[in-house]
């Protein structure tokens, strides 16, 4: 999967689970390498971070996807509208496959 830009919109209600030094800001900008459906938590989608390695604070190890919004830079334009399409649809499968 291609890396995109994600800037941070929410960043309150932060897990004791998950250290301030690792936890999101709001007006930061991030990049996504994973994006992830997490059965556990159906109907969601979860972002992986370059800049915040969450890794040793299960069970979170994810950042959900609801903290963000996506920064279309000019180099990514045509490839983040393919992107999306394909995130959209692949979150209605997985919401198929729960119900």
């Amino acid at each position: 999967m291609k890396s995109f830009h994600v800037i941070c919109i929410n960043d309150k209600n932060r897990p004791d689970g998950i250290p301030f030094c690792k936890w999101v800001k709001k007006g930061e900008i991030y990049t996504v390498t994973k994006v992830v459906f997490p059965h556990s938590q159906p109907g969601t989608m979860g972002f992986k971070l370059e800049e915040l390695n969450i890794d040793d604070c299960f069970p979170y190890q994810y950042f959900s996807a609801e903290r963000f919004a996506i920064v279309l830079l000019r180099e990514e334009d045509p490839w983040v509208e393919e992107t999306l399409d394909r995130i959209l649809k692949e979150a209605k499968e997985e919401e198929n496959l729960t119900q």
